[in-house]
């Protein structure tokens, strides 16, 4: 009687059967590693991108601090890595009250300049600013005495010095010192910060 032998599959096939499963789990392994380098690169990138947290940055004018125009003063943004978030500060609603100026008006005058050379005529007139209603009722009270002060400035100025920009600035200078001296027998002074030219003719 006859037997059959069973068939077997030729080597060839084997080893190609076993090398497609290989290449296979191959490029499996491959697109994992793909996708995990991809994915950490978009969470490395993400991360830098992000602003670095802090307090955020308020833009207008505050009552202390860094001065306007300076980086990190508030009212300018901050550049570089540690910019942060701005907010927008809305200024205030009414204005900061500013005190009125106070003016105290001085009749004109009328003076003689002279000197070796030229005789000239001068009328000046006045208006004293102070930094106080003390001052300005104290002022108006002694006016004969301020009058009397202020003449004896303007009387003994040069006819050629009155006449220039500097001249005209120290006679005021003159005229402030003058008046801010003490009334007797008052023991403190007045409080004049300018004098004020209305009126200004050399003849």
């Amino acid at each position: 009687m006859a037997t059959t032998k069973p068939i077997s599959a030729p080597i060839g096939a084997k080893k190609s059967g076993g090398l497609g499963i290989v290449r296979l789990l191959l490029a499996l392994v491959v697109l994992l590693i793909v996708a995990a380098a991809s994915a950490g690169a978009t969470w490395f990138f993400t991360q830098r991108m992000q602003p670095v947290p802090g307090a955020p940055v308020q833009l207008g004018v505050a009552p202390g601090g860094a001065q306007a125009g300076q980086p990190g003063a508030p009212g300018q943004p901050v550049q570089g890595p540690q910019a942060t978030p701005t907010t927008f500060v809305a200024p205030p609603a009414a204005p900061v009250a500013v005190p009125a100026p106070i003016f105290v008006p001085i009749e004109a005058f009328t003076v003689t300049l002279q000197n070796p050379d030229t005789e000239r005529i001068m009328h000046v007139g006045l208006t004293l600013r102070v930094s106080d209603e003390q001052t300005r009722t104290r002022l108006e009270k002694y006016m004969p005495e301020v009058r009397s002060r202020i003449l004896m400035v303007l009387s003994s100025q040069s006819p050629t010095g009155v006449q220039t920009q500097q001249g005209k600035t120290d006679m005021a200078n003159a005229i402030k010192q003058a008046v801010n001296r003490p009334f007797s027998p008052l023991p403190d002074g007045q409080y004049v910060t300018d004098v004020l030219f209305t009126a200004f003719v050399v003849q």
